[in-house]
């Protein structure tokens, strides 16, 4: 066998093996295949081409706002005593002879706990109801009772600590403490002042309140700026500080292959492509930008004529190689769960065909030299 021989034959065998193959590695399906109809019979994906018009009917925002029944509450009375709060009573006599035995000085009861069916026993008053009092309701309903049994009686109650009357609150690095609805703190914006730092970037941020069985959720900024977002808090709400969790994948031709966090409420192609580093320039095909998506039926339906019921698995396509595209794409946003993909530029694989039979060849040349004596 000539060497001339040996190398068309290394040759045929190699491109014979390749064509054997599927497909050589790749990132993903090429335009071809994306636009296809599937051959299994499986649901096509509907390919739209991005332009003025998709992009501004595709604009799809994702209001966070609280309830009406969250926003119409009052502000909670912090002087209303409740179950398990804890009371310090102060009584002063005047007699010579002292119902609780001080003379000259206040008689302190402290630590008085609100049981759970909203009761307290002091001594010379007995069970009292004080649930539901406000504390000057209180100390009027104590100053009655003894003034039967010690002249001119003055009493003074404080709230020591209302248990009962806390919300807590949880950061991006765990829990911030439980924190009790005071004068400073009974709203979400005065809470949240006065809880620290949560460890969330404020552009980024989202703040969940769970109420009962309830869970809405609001952007952290709009509560500073928003007065209905500013909701009045209640006993045993949960408050979570937590980043924006919403992401997309990219894959194909980029920089790497990886998921992105929403870097603030929107953000539009052109940003998530300048985020990852633009497109691979030796291996990306410009003309095959897609962003697949299972579009909403409302949103749908705004530019198409058949009317949808449900998801609908749409490829939004681009091509860069028009200057007016990057104006385009900068109008048209990526929501949460896209997968945006660019795929490969048709001459990679045939680089990489070569690329697959160049040490082939170059084995059977070196054969071919060492059976013609040359290889020395």
């Amino acid at each position: 066998m000539t060497p001339a021989v040996l190398r068309r034959a290394a040759a045929i065998v190699s491109l014979l093996l390749i064509a054997g193959c599927n497909t050589l590695p790749r990132s993903g399906p090429t335009i071809q295949e994306i636009t296809a109809q599937p051959a299994d019979g499986s649901a096509a994906v509907e390919i739209i081409a991005i332009n003025d018009a998709v992009a501004r009917l595709t604009q799809f925002e994702e209001v966070l706002a609280f309830s009406p029944d969250f926003i119409g509450g009052s502000v909670e009375n912090i002087e209303l005593i409740r179950p398990l709060d804890i009371l310090d009573i102060t009584v002063w006599e005047n007699g010579e002879f002292p119902l609780y035995g001080t003379v000259g000085g206040p008689t302190l009861l402290l630590d008085m706990r609100v049981d759970l069916n909203g009761f307290i026993f002091m001594p010379q008053v007995g069970r009292l109801q004080v649930a539901g009092l406000t504390i000057e309701q209180l100390r009027q309903t104590l100053t009655r009772r003894l003034a039967p049994m010690t002249p001119e009686p003055q009493v003074e109650v404080r709230l020591q600590n209302a248990q009962n009357n806390t919300v807590r609150v949880f950061g991006s690095e765990g829990a911030l403490g439980d924190f009790p609805i005071e004068a400073g703190t009974r709203t979400l914006a005065g809470l949240i002042a006065n809880a620290g730092a949560a460890g969330v970037d404020p552009e980024v941020a989202q703040v969940s309140v769970r109420r009962g069985s309830r869970v809405e959720r609001v952007w952290l900024q709009d509560i500073y700026t928003s007065p209905s977002a500013d909701i009045a808090l209640r006993g045993g709400d949960v408050i979570n500080i937590e980043r924006d969790p919403r992401s997309f994948s990219a894959l194909g031709e980029f920089g790497t292959q990886t998921q992105v966090d929403f870097p603030g409420r929107d953000i539009s192609l052109m940003e998530a492509i300048a985020r990852l580093g633009g497109l691979n320039g030796s291996t990306a095909n410009p003309r095959g930008v897609f962003v697949l998506r299972s579009e909403r039926p409302e949103v749908y339906n705004r530019f198409n004529q058949r009317t949808a019921t449900a998801p609908v698995r749409v490829a939004y396509a681009m091509d860069l190689t028009r200057p007016a595209a990057f104006f385009t794409a900068s109008n048209f946003s990526v929501r949460d769960g896209d997968i945006v993909f660019v795929s490969e530029a048709p001459y990679v694989q045939f680089l990489k065909i070569i690329g697959s039979i160049a040490p082939t060849l170059n084995q059977a040349n070196s054969t071919a030299q060492l059976l013609s004596g040359n290889a020395f």
